[in-house]
């Protein structure tokens, strides 16, 4: 049984959590808010506000899987290198720093076209993946890490698209402009990050950085016209304006191609089928 500590429980980490204490590892967690799954020990707190508590007992494996407070630049340097940088120098105080797993994302990959993989460059053109690439480098450097850059996130309470695609539908908002859809269902980042946790807890190491994504690049267009007809929606016809070959990022995992860790859901239809089918929540559309 090892002890693993969580900074940022949100949905993902709370995710994350869950299948570690199923496991019968020992949890603890940091957050801001009082919310945490039962049997994690909350050290509740902001990180970048006053002294730090921290769990007494030595830690295993640190994971990393923060939201910013604001989507700005300063925000995203104070929860992806401020925080972080905090946590591990009081980390670093009590104990040789353990493993680190850091979620990051696909944004540090820029504005490139085409084929995208964990051998493409990070050209990060925006702040928020200058900032992801940055924090990737600088916890690397202190500690033995893995950064997993996921993509596009849907799931449970992740309903923005379902609501453009209802403004698409009733003519309110136009057809937007075909570009690669790169996704990954929000189940298979929990399901990833625990098959990345177990690794480094049983002296496994995983590759320093890992792609989380469906490995299906798909046209936002087809995404959304499926959606359409599914829920039973009208929605312009491939003929209309905004149709066109895709541009952007057709991003592909090899770590997942490998068959390292398999996809509960390997496709938007799959993933997106399983959510409409459980139900949508009152005023979702």
């Amino acid at each position: 049984m090892s002890h693993i500590l969580i900074a940022g429980l949100g949905d993902l980490g709370a995710g994350l959590a869950r299948a570690l204490l199923a496991d019968g590892h020992r949890l603890s967690g940091i957050r801001r808010g009082p919310q945490a799954p039962e049997g994690v020990q909350l050290y509740r707190q902001d990180l970048l506000e006053g002294p730090l508590a921290l769990p007494s007992e030595p830690v295993d494996l640190l994971a990393v899987i923060m939201t910013p407070s604001e989507y700005s630049e300063s925000g995203y340097r104070r929860a992806y290198l401020q925080a972080p940088a905090r946590l591990l120098a009081a980390l670093a105080q009590r104990q040789p720093l353990p493993p680190v797993l850091f979620v990051s994302s696909t944004a540090v990959f820029g504005e490139v076209q085409g084929e995208v993989g964990e051998d493409t460059p990070a050209q990060p053109g925006r702040y928020n993946g200058q900032v992801m690439l940055a924090a990737e480098r600088q916890i690397s450097a202190s500690a033995p890490a893995t950064a997993v850059r996921f993509s596009g996130i849907y799931g449970p309470g992740r309903l923005k698209l379902l609501r453009k695609v209802r403004r698409i539908a009733d003519g309110i908002d136009p057809l937007p402009e075909a570009v690669w859809s790169n996704r990954i269902h929000r189940d298979d980042c929990v399901g990833l990050l625990h098959h990345l946790a177990t690794r480094w807890l049983a002296g496994d190491p995983p590759p320093a950085m890992v792609i989380g994504t469906d490995n299906r690049p798909v046209s936002n267009l087809d995404v959304q016209r499926w959606l359409a007809r599914r829920q039973g929606w009208p929605f312009p016809g491939k003929e209309a304006e905004g149709g066109g070959e895709p541009t952007g990022k057709r991003i592909h995992s090899r770590y997942i191609d490998d068959g390292d860790y398999r996809l509960r859901y390997p496709d938007y239809r799959s993933g997106y089928g399983a959510l409409l089918d459980a139900g949508l929540p009152p005023g979702s559309s």
